[in-house]
């Protein structure tokens, strides 16, 4: 069967062959030629050949010869009679049998690969996604995942142990980028959304909690429907992961579209981000309040900001807590028992880590 990969060492082959030559199907049609006018027209010699069970025919000033292969007959031909044509078809049909391999899992995964980086063309994309029989318009999602520990396990490979919580899954892809990030890409069912990616990063992570008692942090890209679509949903589920690191460690599974605050801080420029925090502590800093204040501060946001269920959450008196709040006060002027300056608060709070990040005092 004529492929487009086909197509292109044949193409190749006219840079070195200077006769006419083609390629003509078991139904005698002349899928290539590399004369075009000559391209899909039928050939009735080629189709006698293969009639009669000939190998070789030499017929008005070309060489035919009839190819027999383990899913289909071809015939090739070239415009020449010399006693080396059948040498030049024979040589021809050595390229077109390398390029009608099937593909390895090794030339997908390649290929899968390339995409997630922007490494092929877009007009590319789908030409070599048939060649290589993956689905253009399957539903996907990717997983970006990421083991701190992952150096220090031995005997333990991750890609086979994704491979076997998923075992019926065959059109998945499990890359590995480096020592501690792996990134998957699993196929799901057309019409599936956000919550049916959420529930397979549950089920890695808890796989990887309770059988292997490893820490994983997942971030999850969207749901495409388009192989294009497949850079963006890895970029994505690499942001979460990222960014669900920085802001929200506590979290283990992040999806890129519920980010909030975090992403938008993440695309912020460093030095607007100090400017912020020069305006809101003035002349104090962060690292100034005591990991107390802190602690009662995270927790008065947990609590929506609700004095008497924070107090009751810390097991300290009303008062202490009130005490507190009136000390952040007293050293930056925000009363965080008014919503706006607690967004200020939070906000200056998400962005010192950012730039502690940016620091890299906060590693990844």
């Amino acid at each position: 069967m004529m492929t487009q990969k086909v197509i292109d060492v044949l193409e190749q082959a006219k840079d070195i062959i200077d006769d006419e030559f083609g390629y003509i199907e078991a139904d005698g049609r002349v899928v290539y030629s590399s004369n075009p006018l000559s391209q899909n027209r039928i050939n009735t010699v080629a189709i006698d050949m293969i009639k009669m069970d000939t190998d070789l025919e030499i017929f008005e000033g070309r060489t035919y010869k009839v190819y027999r292969g383990q899913t289909d007959t071809y015939v090739l031909y070239i415009n020449n009679t010399e006693p080396h044509a059948e040498k030049l078809l024979d040589m021809l049909n050595l390229v077109v049998m390398k390029a009608k391999e099937p593909a390895s899992a090794y030339d997908k995964k390649l290929f899968i690969k390339n995409l997630l980086y922007d490494n092929i063309l877009p007009g590319e994309i789908y030409t070599k996604a048939r060649e290589l029989h993956i689905a253009t318009g399957a539903t996907r999602v990717v997983f970006a995942i990421y083991i701190p520990n992952a150096k220090e396990i031995k005997d333990i490979n991750i890609a086979e142990i994704l491979t076997s919580i998923f075992p019926k899954s065959t059109k998945d892809f499990i890359i590995q980028l480096d020592n501690n990030i792996i990134v998957f890409i699993k196929e799901l069912k057309p019409g599936s959304g956000d919550e049916d990616a959420y529930k397979v990063a549950r089920i890695i992570l808890d796989t990887l909690n309770s059988e292997l008692l490893l820490k994983a942090y997942i971030g999850i890209g969207s749901v495409v429907d388009d192989i294009k679509e497949l850079s963006m949903s890895y970029k994505e589920a690499e942001a979460a992961l990222k960014i669900g690191y920085i802001f929200e460690k506590d979290k283990y599974i992040v999806s890129y579209h519920k980010l909030g605050l975090g992403r938008l801080i993440y695309q912020m420029p460093t030095k607007l981000c100090e400017m912020f925090l020069e305006e809101v502590f003035k002349d104090v800093k962060l690292s100034d309040f005591d990991p107390e204040l802190i602690q009662t501060v995270e927790m008065f946001f947990e609590c929506n900001l609700n004095v008497s269920e924070t107090a009751r959450q810390l097991y300290i008196h009303r008062n202490t807590l009130v005490y507190r709040l009136d000390k952040i006060e007293r050293m930056i002027g925000l009363d965080l028992r008014k919503f706006e300056d607690a967004i200020i608060f939070k906000m200056a709070m998400l962005v010192n880590q950012y730039l502690e990040y940016t620091k890299g005092n906060i590693t990844f």
